[in-house]
């Protein structure tokens, strides 16, 4: 996890594959890591995801991501990121699936659930445990730009919340409240 998020955290672009369940998984890390200052893109259509994975190169970083480890549309995107140049990386509940021994690295989760295999809830709440905890080791490579990018997104975005709520209670206690007693 240590290589992998020095590697993240100096590419030039991240490009993270994922379709169905796990694009979700991808759209999540992509977010995350866009946040703190990391060119990063998601790709769950495997066209526009190979077009993408082609131009890679030895300072991109490509993470597939998929339960079983044999999508065959992530694995066809992260080989050819790989071919470009690109470190991979899969993260799979399968460590001999063949996407993770296509894969540079490998991020291995353990989850066994032999009702509702392959695409079960369990395995997609490790997966996204280990992709918090790589985002975390990202976030730590470049403290610096991390705590300014996300102040600078929060304060891009302050405009739009409402404001906390007043020390004048719940909506429940104004309303109890006597007639004749202010607000």
């Amino acid at each position: 996890m240590e290589v992998i998020s020095k590697r993240i955290a100096a590419s030039h672009h991240v490009d993270i594959y994922g379709v169905g369940g796990s694009a979700m998984l991808a759209d999540e890390m992509q977010a995350r890591l866009y946040r703190i200052g990391v060119n990063t893109h998601v790709w769950s259509e495997v066209h526009a995801g190979l077009t993408s994975a082609a131009i890679q190169n030895k300072h991109s970083v490509a993470i597939g991501i998929s339960n079983t480890g044999r999508t065959e549309e992530t694995i066809q995107m992260l080989g050819e990121a790989g071919r470009a140049g690109a470190l991979t990386v899969a993260v799979t509940n399968n460590p001999t699936s063949p996407m993770a021994e296509a894969a540079d690295m490998s991020i291995v989760t353990s989850v066994y659930e032999r009702f509702l295999q392959p695409d079960d809830l369990s395995a997609k709440h490790a997966q996204l445990l280990v992709l918090d905890l790589l985002y975390l080791l990202v976030a730590q490579e470049n403290f610096a730009r991390t705590t300014d990018n996300l102040a600078a997104s929060a304060l891009a975005v302050s405009t739009h919340r409402r404001p906390s709520r007043s020390s004048g209670g719940t909506k429940h206690d104004r309303d109890s409240r006597h007639p004749t007693e202010s607000i």
